[in-house]
């Protein structure tokens, strides 16, 4: 594997440009490079990144998000973390072959690399389990990874690279400031055959095998790491960060028309760019595991490498405030027409993105460049400039967003799969379409949705019929059959309240935005069990008191676990601080585990004083909210705004089990209702002008300086 980098990069197709537009025309601004330079400062060391992604095998095996999430990667090393261009090799399809990998990672991350240099590798792409001998008794199997020209089986023996020879090659490297990222998965799927393209676990036959000059190259690698000299500071031992949803349900791909990408991937780049400065390792996990599993409502864990390492620094380096943000400039076309990639917003908040939304960039705390979107592809936009100061408008300048736009008429879209025969495709089709919570219907891998609608058998009872399913193609809960062999359009009405629900949390998800809003809040969460408690503090970005976690400490195995975790029965309060000038509204929300909407009521309360800290409940008994609920996933929803909600008090003034005199958790009989009502509260207190977006009446117009949206995930154990 001798060769020079300069052949190596003409001879595999690789250059700055290998992603084309964009990228092969990279300029660097003054503002840039004095942003480089303060990173520089902190240290001298390099930043050196190998990344792969393969939509398109030598087979027709093939992803459609794999080089988006090289994109996504390549665009937060070079703007959020300080990466030169010039220090970042690609590999994407046919460039992505067993050779050319381990050629790169050794002459460019293990040659080039010195002791204190930051190394980034990431795969994405098939992975699988794989024999590692003919031995039929021998039934032991190993992980690999599939290249470009590995998925194809020669007499059932493949070149695969075994994910242990990447362990192999990590110890090789003369740094241990590295961090391997994958978004494949070994397990064998447990998705229906239809739903095999989401998954990134490849179905290989049973017999497969792999090769000899991979067992060899491998057994190298471990020769020549147990001779290295017991003065390594390493001494031989796995130091770096290995991130990876090693899980069929997990490593799965969202694909809508425009926007293909890796969830995985695409959470853990999107909570890069939006997390707070002094972010450990651990803390950004449990945002990515967070949000997740709001797609997936799953609780399965991702897989850590060395995890009592967790309290290291995200990559290995410090977020700098300076680069938070939701969006960056790509291109000036003309000087009012701006080109942009946004990176930054949630993944269900960018694919149900309204034109007209806005992004501002701020110098000396004030805002003087606004570009609104008029078009939008996928995560790539086009934008004039209003308001602004042309003069500082530069590519690579990243914008935080200020105005969100959400169509009025946001629905469900559903999928279904191919476990249903043509006839049952007809009348599902008809019967959702006929549901008013219903946006569309399509098949599954032809757009994004937001479940699944297909056959189930439900094992506890023998039952057959239909149900709905998360992306992950997880049971929802409350959504299995009741009646054996039932009619897909009397099922269908069955589902309604589920779909209903399911809507609700959708709208309310729209407006997250805890990294992004200009309001200062910071939230405790206090669960108590036993005469114990555990406790969870978030911030928004603006928050003067940091509660985030000291980088050097050491976490308990409960602090560990990447979701909050509750168990059966317990009860919690929650503190809230307005750190604001204005007194602020509030309110509290959820779906419990038991897959039903709930909401807080407090009479005559609803208000945060300026500069005050309120607590709820406020009688002496903590809430119970998650008595009695399923041991599964849950979400609590705090939203704060300047002005009241009166539009939903109205909403649940009308539920049934209200009652104006007392303090009380309700179950909410009409959710879809009140998400639009808060939602048309924070678009009449937002206020946004007629003359900066059309059309007021047939979206929500929300200003990030009038509300914020927490979020909080927890599992019932």
């Amino acid at each position: 594997m001798k060769f020079s980098r300069r052949n190596f990069l003409q001879g595999a197709g690789l250059s700055i440009a290998s992603l084309g537009g964009f990228w092969s025309n990279v300029s660097l601004s003054t503002h840039q490079l004095n942003a480089y330079g303060e990173t520089l400062e902190v240290s001298t060391s390099r930043k050196l990144a190998l990344l792969v992604g393969i939509n398109q095998y030598s087979t027709n095996n093939n992803f459609r998000g794999c080089i988006t999430e090289v994109e996504l990667q390549k665009e937060l090393l070079i703007h959020r973390f300080g990466f030169s261009p010039d220090y970042i090799l690609t590999l994407l399809d046919d460039q992505a072959t067993r050779e050319n990998i381990l050629t790169a990672f050794e002459e460019h991350l293990i040659k080039q690399g010195e002791n204190n240099d930051v190394v980034i590798f990431h795969f994405s792409g098939y992975g699988r389990q794989i024999k590692l001998n003919n031995n039929d008794t021998d039934l032991k199997k190993a992980n690999s990874l599939i290249t470009y020209d590995s998925i194809k089986s020669e007499k059932e023996i493949v070149d695969d690279i075994l994910f242990d020879t990447f362990i192999q090659l990590a110890l090789s490297l003369k740094t241990n400031k590295y961090t391997l990222i994958f978004d494949t998965s070994f397990i064998p799927t447990s998705l229906s055959d239809t739903n095999n393209l989401l998954s990134r676990s490849y179905t290989s036959l049973t017999n497969v095998v792999i090769s000899e000059k991979e067992l060899i190259f491998n057994q190298t690698q471990q020769k020549n790491n147990q001779t290295k000299t017991l003065g390594n500071k390493k001494n031989n031992k796995l130091s770096g960060l290995i991130l990876a949803p090693f899980n069929d349900s997990l490593a799965i791909e969202i694909r809508s028309l425009n926007f293909n990408v890796g969830l995985f991937t695409y959470t853990l780049t999107q909570s890069l760019w939006e997390n707070l400065p002094v972010t450990d390792n651990l803390t950004l996990m449990k945002k990515v595991a967070s949000q997740i599993a709001l797609y997936t409502r799953e609780s399965k864990k991702f897989n850590f490498q060395n995890d009592h390492k967790v309290n290291f620094l995200p990559y290995n380096l410090p977020l700098e405030s300076s680069r938070q943000g939701n969006a960056v400039i790509t291109n000036i076309i003309e000087p009012n027409i701006i080109e942009l990639e946004l990176i930054g917003l949630p993944l269900l908040v960018l694919l149900n993105y309204g034109l007209n939304s806005c992004f501002s960039a701020n110098f000396d705390q004030k805002i003087i460049v606004t570009i609104q979107i008029n078009s939008l592809l996928g995560n790539k936009a086009k934008g004039i400039l209003i308001q602004s100061n042309k003069s500082l408008i530069y590519q690579g300048l990243i914008l935080q967003e200020s105005v969100r736009v959400i169509n009025r008429n946001r629905g469900l879209n559903i999928a279904l799969n191919g476990s249903l025969e043509k006839i049952e495709k007809v009348d599902a089709t008809s019967a959702l379409s006929a549901i008013n919570e219903i946006e569309s219907v399509v098949t599954l891998g032809d757009n994004y949705v937001d479940l699944i609608f297909g056959k189930f058998t439900d094992q506890n009872t023998s039952i057959n019929g239909y149900s709905l399913f998360t992306i992950a193609n997880t049971l929802l809960a409350n959504t299995n059959p009741k009646v054996d062999n039932e009619a897909v359009s009397s099922a269908i009405k069955h589902l309604i309240p589920s779909l209903r629900i399911a809507l609700a949390e959708k709208l309310l998800n729209l407006t997250y935005n805890q990294y992004s809003s200009l309001l200062r809040i910071n939230i405790k969460l206090k669960v108590n069990h036993n005469n114990e408690s555990i406790i969870t503090h978030e911030q928004s970005s603006f928050s003067e008191v940091k509660f985030v976690n000291n980088p050097l400490k050491e976490y308990s195995n409960i602090e560990k676990k990447l979701l909050i975790n509750i168990p059966f029965g317990s009860e919690f309060t929650i503190t809230i601080h307005n750190e604001n000038n204005d007194n602020l509204y509030y309110l509290l929300l959820g779906i419990n585990s038991s897959r039903q909407p709930v909401a807080y009521f407090l009479p005559n309360g609803g208000i945060i004083n300026q500069q005050e800290t309120i607590t709820i409940p406020q009688n002496s008994n903590a809430l119970k909210w998650i008595v009695n609920a399923d041991k599964a996933i849950g979400e609590l929803i705090v939203i704060c705004a300047k002005s009241p909600f009166v539009n939903t008090l109205n909403q649940l003034y009308k539920n049934s089990n209200f009652k104006l005199d007392t303090e009380q958790i309700i179950v909410l009989e009409n959710p879809v209702i009140i998400a639009k009502a808060i939602l048309e509260d924070l678009h009449l207190g937002s206020n946004v002008s007629n003359n900066l977006v059309n059309n007021l009446t047939d979206v929500y117009a929300l200003d990030l300086q009038h509300w914020i949206t927490f979020n909080f995930v927890y599992e019932i154990i």
